[in-house]
């Protein structure tokens, strides 16, 4: 490999990047499995071999790619071109620290899904008008994964699972659950795997409750309608029934304190037999070390209907990169977006990064390597993608994304979950305590 993969430690964040004999600096969320990061490094040597410059590659953990951001932008040292899944970038945009990319981008813009594109539009609060400040990169949806063997070795198929929401937990809950356990002589194997932690996989997977109780806390237009009785009598019964399988012990004890990786390890131990994830990061890490789980044993499934009855809408959200106004060279960064987005290398990066992300473009779900029907796992979820109907509350209050940043640095949900599981408290205080905190950050 021949470009520099440096990973900072936040005390090296503040030498000088300008030290380095770089024409570019890139920094770049560090990949979960080493193709990712491998598919970036070709990325890189190729947009040094097409335009003669030197670029410097930072990548950084997930965890600590918005603090080591806001300490560069604080020291004035910042990178041209960032990407990272869980950054706080929409004050930047606001601040006008952002390149806005639509120029960039036109050529190509149509060829991503409008709704990608949309969530990259913020607002610039020195113009007073809102602009492309993001590259659309990726986009999630909500998986469920089941083992399909310790669901046989129980008794049952997946052709049982019910379609129907409240008996779909219960299956897992009240009858696999303890068939497993005795078929296997184990007292440490759950139906389910759910966090209740207050971290960011709670915090999607109680919205995706919500979504199926008809009473996400952001509407379709992204407007905040928690004042709204039914909406709230809605989230409560959500946490009622999320919260409800701890108190019934059909998630692991230790799902209070899981990190963002809790319920993967989980799974991959076979200590619970379903659970729920925003990306295939588990059946990925799967394929190559452990084929046979990946391609007989673990199974990628629907999810039931909502508790309406209807076709659930499941909770989505996407990634994007950016380009900083005060980096070292933003017009060669822009070049280096131009070349991610009109070369294929954006397409090429997400193949080969774990399947974390799916392309924002339906016309790249749609090509073979999305729906190849021998990948019981990847195809679903692009099948998913283009035919469920999905909910974006991660991207914030409309003409307030500002202000929502505080909402998802706060875990609001995840902690609700957490008070309820954890402390005690009853799901009713719980969900009033998170309307007024967030009603609160709204008008800070």
């Amino acid at each position: 490999m021949w470009t520099r993969i440096l990973i900072f430690a936040a005390t090296i964040i503040l030498t000088p990047l300008g030290a380095k004999a770089a024409d570019l600096v890139v920094w770049w969320e560090e990949g979960f499995y080493p193709q990712a990061d491998e598919a970036v490094a070709e990325i890189i040597a190729a947009f040094e071999q097409g335009s003669g410059k030197k670029v410097e590659l930072v990548q950084l953990d997930q965890y600590e790619v918005n603090d080591q951001a806001r300490a560069a932008l604080a020291a004035g040292r910042t990178p041209d071109f960032l990407y990272g899944t869980i950054v706080s970038w929409w004050r930047w945009a606001y601040e006008g620290r952002l390149v806005d990319l639509e120029g960039t981008l036109r050529p190509v813009l149509g060829l991503f899904d409008a709704d990608a594109v949309e969530a990259a539009m913020k607002l610039n609060g020195r113009t007073g008008q809102r602009g492309l400040y993001a590259l659309p990169m990726g986009r999630r949806s909500n998986h469920l994964h089941v083992w399909a063997s310790l669901l046989e070795s129980a008794g049952f198929t997946l052709a049982d699972i019910p379609k129907e929401w409240d008996a779909f937990w219960s299956f897992w809950c009240d009858h696999v659950q303890p068939a497993a356990r005795k078929a296997l002589g184990r007292d440490d194997i759950w139906g389910i795997g759910l966090p209740m932690s207050p971290n960011v996989d709670t915090e999607n997977t109680l919205e995706q409750f919500q979504l199926a109780y008809e009473a996400p806390w952001l509407d379709r237009e992204r407007r905040l309608q928690v004042d709204d009785p039914k909406i709230r009598e809605g989230m409560i019964k959500a946490l009622e029934s999320y919260t409800l399988i701890w108190r019934k012990g059909c998630t692991p004890p230790d799902a209070i304190n899981w990190d963002g990786s809790g319920n993967n390890r989980a799974f991959l131990d076979q200590r619970v037999v379903m659970t729920s994830n925003p990306t295939l990061s588990i059946p990925a890490a799967l394929r190559t070390a452990r084929p046979d789980d990946y391609y007989k044993n673990v199974a990628t499934v629907d999810w039931p209907d909502g508790a309406n009855g209807q076709p659930l809408v499941l909770d989505g959200g996407l990634s994007h990169a950016f380009v900083f106004k005060a980096g070292k060279n933003p017009a060669l960064a822009r070049d280096f977006v131009r070349f991610l987005a009109e070369e294929g290398w954006l397409a090429h990066w997400l193949n080969f990064a774990g399947d974390q992300w799916l392309p924002p473009m339906r016309s790249l779900v749609e090509q073979p390597f999305w729906l190849d029907p021998s990948d019981p796992h990847r195809m679903r979820a692009a099948i998913q993608i283009l035919t469920r109907r999905h909910h974006y509350a991660g991207e914030g209050v409309r003409d307030k994304e500002v202000r929502s940043e505080g909402i998802g640095e706060e875990e609001i949900w995840g902690n609700a979950a957490y008070r309820v599981a954890a402390e005690g408290i009853s799901p009713e205080q719980a969900v009033d305590e998170a309307i007024a905190r967030i009603k609160q950050i709204l008008e800070e």
